[in-house]
């Protein structure tokens, strides 16, 4: 059986648009399911002698979303999970004992870093 010349052309031009909105279809998917970030404005710094703290300026995020790092070896990569809402005025990471400590600060569900390895002196 042969297909009119009028029948292959309609078939070309569906299956062309079939294409173009699976692509659509995908580029949506991933554009909306990378979400964002809470805008947060957030700072660590020591505190007193030897307590290490995040203060946060703006913003806050639930417990459970935001993780953080204190390690005395610049590049670590142990994240600790945090408990309480990141929120105004400070969370504090606990007390250290004399040494350089490198903090960082992410979002969890998003990945988003807020800042890595600021450099904290506890003497």
């Amino acid at each position: 059986m042969r297909l009119s010349k009028k029948g292959q052309g309609a078939t070309e031009y569906l299956l062309m648009l079939a294409a173009v909105l699976v692509i659509v279809a995908i580029a949506v998917y991933y554009v909306t399911s990378t979400g964002g970030y809470p805008a947060v404005a957030a700072t660590a710094v020591k505190y007193g002698d030897d307590t290490i703290r995040i203060n946060v300026e703006t913003g806050s995020i639930p417990a459970g979303d935001w993780a953080y790092i204190v390690s005395n070896t610049q590049g670590s990569t142990n994240w600790v999970d945090g408990t309480v809402e990141l929120k105004a005025p400070y969370v504090s990471l606990g007390t250290q004992t004399p040494d350089n400590y490198y903090v960082s600060l992410k979002h969890k569900p998003s990945g988003h870093i807020y800042f890595s390895d600021t450099k904290i002196t506890i003497s």
